[in-house]
């Protein structure tokens, strides 16, 4: 990407790694060395994970540690040092994440688009869209990323991880750049001679500004105004398109919260069944239409019924249980797969070859 490696202090750069099965997972990069920590070993394939968290790690040594946000400079460890670039910083390194593995023949071109639908799933299925762009979600980082707090949230409603939003706009950039003609390559490696290499810390304005310098001031305009000023989603059913991609929306019945032995163990999604049903987290669901619920049944007795159908439910709050009708609301999701091989054109696998082939 960056076509050569950064000028390291002492000439070296350290992985320090330790799997073992009483550690908490973890990875943290520093200027130049990372730590990584996982309770998987590296027998049995468990290095093809661990390799993931290195690939992240490394791809920081341009992307934050040299190419620096201007909110993090000069850092002071004594404040909550907010940033609202780690859409950028973060989540732009989580796209390199999954591209690197890929580029380097250790995820296949489905592996990566299968963890990219989780993510575009996460993303644009949180209601937290609504209410913060990618810079307001950044500035979060010092109230979700490893701090603590007692207090009780709904941050289901309220927050999408930069690392994930970021990562799917990284994703959309890069289709949106191949079809000017351009690459996301050509942008960071762009970034990093203004910003990263003379270590001049930017600002998102600088970020708009090497964009329409790069590529066009039109298509910089368009990026940032309707993605990162605005929580607008990109297009990606005609991006993906153009490389055998499909992309799908589906809308099934859905709870809308995280469910454990029939338990809400998530505060529900706006618009949502449990939401619109006036449920909350710790509820218990004991029977659907009069039916006893097994553990983990209730979200499979709802998916094979039809969206506007009026259900009973009985269920237990506080130790004392409750009965009411319900409406049965849609939940989307999007369904990202290859298209078959004989519906495939050349020029389509040409593409794909270029965007998700080995390097």
């Amino acid at each position: 990407v960056f076509q050569e490696l950064p000028d390291f202090d002492y000439g070296r750069y350290t992985f320090l790694a330790c799997y073992m099965p009483q550690v908490s997972g973890d990875a943290m990069e520093h200027r130049n060395s990372t730590y990584m920590t996982s309770t998987r070993s590296l027998a049995d394939n468990g290095v093809t994970g661990n390799l993931g968290s290195a690939s992240h790690e490394f791809f920081h040594c341009w992307n934050v540690e040299r190419i620096r946000p201007r909110s993090l400079e000069p850092f002071d460890f004594t404040e909550a040092n907010m940033s609202g670039e780690l859409w950028f910083a973060e989540g732009f390194t989580n796209y390199y994440t999954g591209l690197s593995m890929v580029r380097a023949g250790i995820y296949s071109p489905s592996q990566f688009l299968s963890s990219t639908e989780k993510t575009i799933n996460y993303v644009w299925t949180s209601p937290g869209t609504q209410f913060f762009n990618p810079i307001e979600m950044s500035y979060q980082a010092p109230f979700v990323d490893a701090a603590r707090s007692v207090d009780e949230t709904n941050r289901e409603n309220t927050f999408v991880s930069y690392y994930s939003y970021g990562e799917v706009l990284g994703l959309a950039l890069d289709l949106i750049l191949k079809k000017e003609g351009f690459t996301l390559d050509g942008y960071m490696k762009y970034v990093w001679e203004e910003f990263g290499e003379p270590f001049k810390p930017y600002t998102i304005k600088d970020l708009q500004d090497a964009l329409a310098k790069y590529a066009t001031q039109e298509l910089a305009e368009n990026y940032f105004n309707n993605y990162i000023y605005d929580s607008k989603m990109p297009p990606y059913q005609e991006l993906l398109q153009e490389y055998g991609v499909e992309f799908t929306k589906i809308e099934d019945v859905g709870v809308g919260a995280r469910l454990q032995n029939n338990k809400l163990v998530t505060n529900p999604k706006i618009n949502s069944t449990a939401y619109h049903a006036g449920l909350q987290k710790e509820d218990k669901i004991l029977s659907l239409n009069g039916e006893l619920l097994s553990n983990n049944k209730l979200a499979d007795k709802i998916k094979e019924m039809p969206v506007g159908d009026e259900v009973t439910l009985v269920y237990e709050r506080n130790n004392i249980q409750n009965e009411k009708k319900i409406r049965l609301y849609p939940e989307t999701s999007f369904k990202i797969v290859l298209m078959n091989e004989d519906s495939i054109s050349t020029e389509q696998k040409k593409r794909l070859q270029d965007w998700l082939g080995p390097k």
